[in-house]
């Protein structure tokens, strides 16, 4: 079977493919560390029997059921409307590179209740991280007022001794100064991040 024959590294980017869902061919070569386009299109091509792949810029790979249950993959991709956006997501996970990345699941403190896009670790400080790829520019302002209900409750403050920072990352630089006009006025701590900055 191909499963025993497998290398260390086709089972990383397999586990990779298992926890961040779809990757690119940039990506995959980015955190795995493949050398080269040609590199990595070889060993992806090896990973056939695993997985599938989608045609974007450049191919983007995400586990096929046979992948999924190799891996026990919690959840199966399936393409729909939010690819870009999950792709945009796995961006900040490779550029911030936290020991400890949790994605969508639901903080609720009390009758307050916020689901970020992720929830990430690096060292001792903690951060939500929201992607904007698409979204209305309401979303945003409503999901900033969460997050300022969500310090009130000071759940983290007394836990961990501060609220994490809110990470955003952006399509459109247009609206960086908004958001943290917004931030600011509601005493959060927010970073903006413009997409092409962290790939």
């Amino acid at each position: 079977m191909r499963m025993v024959t497998m290398n260390q590294r086709q089972m990383q980017i397999l586990d990779s493919l298992s926890n961040l869902e779809i990757l690119t061919r940039s990506q995959i070569q980015t955190l795995h560390n493949t050398k080269s386009t040609r590199n990595t299109n070889f060993i992806m091509q090896s990973l056939k029997p695993y997985t599938r792949s989608i045609r974007l810029k450049e191919n983007a790979y995400y586990l096929n059921k046979k992948g999924a249950e190799l891996t026990g993959a919690k959840r199966q991709f399936r393409v729909n409307e939010q690819l870009t956006h999950k792709l945009m997501r796995n961006d900040a996970y490779i550029y911030f590179e936290p020991h400890k990345w949790l994605v969508e699941q639901e903080v609720k403190v009390m009758n307050i209740s916020v689901k970020p896009d992720a929830y990430f670790v690096i060292g001792n400080s903690r951060h939500f991280l929201e992607v904007d790829n698409t979204q209305k520019w309401n979303v945003n302002v409503k999901k900033m007022k969460y997050y300022r209900k969500l310090k009130e409750t000071n759940a983290f403050q007394q836990k961990y001794g501060s609220f994490p920072s809110i990470v955003w990352v952006i399509k459109h630089e247009s609206r960086k100064d908004k958001l943290m006009k917004v931030a600011d006025e509601l005493e959060l701590n927010i970073n903006v991040y413009v997409h092409d900055e962290i790939i």
